[in-house]
């Protein structure tokens, strides 16, 4: 079980500023993270609160719970009763947002977009889209009204650490040559950015001369995310690509945030019509035994591709996820057009 922090007087964006050096300990540097709104009924707040700490987390996440007061009656008017709602704004690594959501998934909560726009008569700021999940009792609500920035609210944060033993775990991945890349389970993580590729040792070389003698340049964690090979292949990275790497080491720790986009909220958003979606008949996959591989790879392969579009990853990020990657290439040895199949239910 992972151990839970409140932090008093702090913010969304003031805990992404100090986490790198704060949570040394639990922290890995070029890790993508992002951002939701979570709508839970009031009386469920307090299991939210420690709800995080349930999870086998890897990295760590915060979140502030808002209580609309100057603008409660806007709320309203836009269809969602504030009384009876808790506003819980969640800063989670990309990684980990599988696990987070796929339970609330699991529970038929709604995936929907929410814009986030100033209230009457406070301090504008930029209006922003929210992936947004809602407990299926909460009335729908399309623009939330709030007297400031969710990412400059500020009070009590729940911070979140991941367990002791997700630190080992996550400590010994860094040594390992090959990635496991398992879809474990219908709600595992998208392991989106930290996969580790083969590093080779160097090879001790006998120096003729002692001036010219070469250290082995230590292994630092990367800045920026990190391609993952498919099923271990790839070419080893050259020793020059390392030592520049090494040079870099101290100069960005933060993650990379994929942060809310900001939006118009004037102009009203046009739905083209999708056409791409649709499937002859003729088209449609032959029904397969249940004990079927190909039918069990069939349905994983739909299933990783539901939950990754849950976690709010676009089309192109879902093919370069390596969860999407490793069911793929299982899908394509089975004799599925994989393609067809991504098409059909990634928009």
């Amino acid at each position: 079980m992972s151990n839970v922090e409140i932090i008093k007087d702090e913010s969304l964006t003031s805990i992404s500023g100090s986490a790198p050096t704060k949570m040394s300990h639990c922290w890995q540097s070029g890790h993508q993270r992002t951002q939701i709104l979570v709508l839970i009924q009031r009386r469920h707040r307090e299991r939210f609160e420690k709800y995080s700490s349930t999870l086998e987390l890897k990295h760590p996440c915060w979140a502030v719970f808002y209580r609309p007061r100057s603008e409660a009656d806007e709320i309203e008017d836009n269809g969602l009763d504030p009384k009876s709602a808790s506003f819980m704004f969640l800063d989670i690594a990309l990684e980990d947002l599988g696990r987070w959501v796929g339970p609330l998934i699991k529970d038929e909560w709604t995936k929907e977009e929410v814009i986030v726009t100033p209230s009457r008569n406070v301090d504008e700021f930029t209006p922003t889209k929210w992936t947004t999940f809602r407990d299926p009792w909460l009335d729908l609500i399309e623009t939330l009204p709030l007297a400031k920035s969710p990412t400059s609210i500020q009070g009590k944060v729940w911070v979140t650490y991941p367990s002791s033993n997700n630190d080992t775990q996550t400590s010994n991945s860094k040594q390992q040559t090959n990635v496991d890349s398992d879809f474990a389970g219908k709600i595992a993580g998208f392991t989106h950015s930290f996969g580790q590729e083969n590093i080779p040792k160097q090879e001790t070389e006998i120096a003729s001369k002692p001036v010219q003698t070469t250290e082995t340049t230590p292994f630092v964690m990367p800045t920026s995310p990190v391609s993952i090979p498919n099923l271990g292949g790839g070419n080893p990275k050259k020793s020059e690509n390392l030592s520049t790497k090494t040079e870099t080491k101290n100069e960005n720790l933060s993650a990379i945030n994929i942060s809310p986009q900001p939006v118009e909220v004037e102009e009203k958003e046009v739905v083209s019509n999708v056409t791409i979606n649709e499937q002859k008949p003729d088209d449609l996959p032959p029904k397969k035994e249940e004990n079927d591989p190909e039918l069990e790879v069939h349905e994983e392969l739909l299933e990783t591709i539901k939950l990754l579009k849950a976690g709010g990853l676009e089309a192109e990020q879902i093919l370069d996820s390596p969860a999407f990657q490793e069911v793929s290439e299982r899908a394509t040895a089975a004799g599925l057009d994989v393609w067809n199949i991504f098409i059909s239910n990634a928009n």
